[in-house]
């Protein structure tokens, strides 16, 4: 089974997420910040981490940034989720390593077909 990481600082947002992923299979676990995020992805595996960007403690840009430069986790892909869609904003999440993007709200088939994007490569 698939493992999927969910990061964000609302706890609604996390969850319906996280429903939506298990509906369609995947395990998910969550964290609330990128700080937490970090912690996750050095003690566990996952296939793909969906990251919101604009969170306390450690925002998605840096936590993302330090995921891609440890080489044991670089291959995991990183979609961003926000609620900011600016093409600043989407470059800033490219730089710092996110493969794609997530606008919230969330569209169920959007983030489906996104996943399974990724999960394939």
């Amino acid at each position: 089974m698939k493992t999927i990481l969910v990061v964000d600082d609302n706890f609604d947002n996390r969850n319906i997420i996280a429903e939506m992923l298990k509906i369609n299979g995947y395990r998910v676990v969550c964290a609330d910040n990128g700080r937490v995020a970090l912690d996750l992805v050095d003690k566990q595996t996952f296939d793909l981490v969906l990251m919101d960007l604009s969170m306390p403690i450690m925002d998605g840009w840096t936590a993302t940034a330090e995921i891609k430069a440890k080489p044991d986790l670089a291959h995991i892909p990183v979609i961003a989720v926000t609620g900011h869609v600016t093409s600043d904003e989407l470059k800033r999440a490219q730089k710092a390593g996110c493969q794609d993007y997530l606008a919230k709200p969330i569209d169920y088939e959007m983030l489906v077909r996104k996943v399974k994007t990724h999960m394939a490569v």
